[in-house]
C-alpha cells in the first residue's frame, strides 16, 4: 500500500524572503482599503478602533460604525487560521499555511470583479477577514515573531535590536534582526505606497497585483511528496534478507 502523503516545504515559512512578500502585500491591502473605500484600515485595527472611539463619542454614529465590522471580521478570522492547525482539523486540512492563501486569495479574487459602487463594508469586511487569515498563519521570521499586515510591532522589534547593537549586546544578532527588520518594515512602506498609486487608477482591479507576492510565498510552500512508508521499509527488509541468506550460507 502507498502511504505517500503531500508536506508543505515548512522550511522556507520563516524565512526573511517570504516575510518581506506577505509584509509587502499587508501594506497594499491597508492602502487598497484606506484609498478607496471609506478610510477603513483592513489591517491595522489599532486604527479601526480609535476611530470608531472618536466617532462615537463625537455623536458620528454611521462614521463610526463603518469601522466595526471589519474589527469583528478580522477576530473572525483570526479564529478560522487558528482553527487550521487543531489536530482535529489537520484531519481534513492536510495542507493549512496553503489553505490560508488559498483562502486569503479566493476572498480577494471575489472583490476583483466587484464594481466600485459596491458598498464599502462590503469590501473592507472581507479584506479585513482576509488578512487576519494571512497573520494568523505567517507569524515568525528568522526565529522572530513579527506581523506581515501592520508594522508597529515590526518598528518595536527594530529599534529594539537598533539599539543593543548601539550598546554592543549580541551585536551579531541584533545586526541580523534590524537588517531583517528593516527590510519587512521597509517591504510594508513600498506596499503601502505601491497601493496608494495603484487604486485610484484600476479600482478593485488594483487586487490583481496582491497575487503576485502571494502566488510567490505560496510556490515556495508547495507541498513536496514525502518518501512511502513502504519505501522507508523496504532497506530494512533487503538487510533483513541479506541476513538470512548469511545465515544459510555458513550452516
Amino acid at each position: 500500500m502507498n502511504l505517500s502523503v503531500q508536506e508543505e516545504r515548512t522550511e522556507h515559512l520563516a524565512s526573511i524572503f517570504t516575510g518581506v512578500l506577505l509584509a509587502c502585500a499587508g501594506g497594499y491591502l491597508d492602502a487598497f482599503t484606506y484609498v478607496g473605500h471609506g478610510h477603513v484600515f483592513a489591517n491595522a485595527m489599532t486604527g479601526n478602533v480609535v476611530l470608531l472611539g472618536i466617532n462615537c463619542v463625537t455623536g458620528s454614529w454611521t462614521a463610526g460604525l463603518r469601522h466595526l465590522p471589519p474589527i469583528l471580521a478580522f477576530v473572525v478570522g483570526i479564529s478560522v487560521a487558528r482553527g487550521f492547525h487543531l489536530e482535529g482539523v489537520r484531519r481534513w486540512v492536510r495542507l493549512p499555511y496553503l489553505s490560508a492563501l488559498a483562502l486569503e486569495m479566493a476572498i480577494l479574487l471575489v472583490m476583483c470583479f466587484l464594481p466600485m459602487a459596491t458598498p464599502d463594508v462590503w469590501i473592507t469586511t472581507s479584506i479585513a477577514f482576509a488578512a487576519s487569515v494571512q497573520v494568523q498563519t505567517f507569524r515568525h521570521v528568522n526565529g522572530k515573531t513579527y506581523n506581515s499586515t501592520y508594522t508597529t510591532g515590526n518598528l518595536r522589534t527594530l529599534s529594539e535590536a537598533a539599539f543593543e547593537w548601539m550598546m554592543g549586546v549580541n551585536r551579531t544578532e541584533s545586526a541580523r534582526v534590524v537588517r531583517d527588520f528593516s527590510l519587512i518594515c521597509v517591504a510594508f512602506l513600498g506596499g503601502a505606497m505601491l497601493g496608494g498609486f495603484v487604486t485610484p487608477r484600476m479600482g478593485n482591479r488594483a487586487l490583481w497585483i496582491e497575487f503576485v507576492p502571494l502566488l510567490m510565498v505560496a510556490a515556495r510552500v508547495w507541498p513536496r511528496r514525502a518518501a512511502s512508508a513502504s519505501q522507508a521499509i523496504r532497506p530494512e527488509f533487503g538487510t533483513s534478507q541479506r541476513e538470512r541468506a548469511s545465515l544459510s550460507d555458513s550452516d
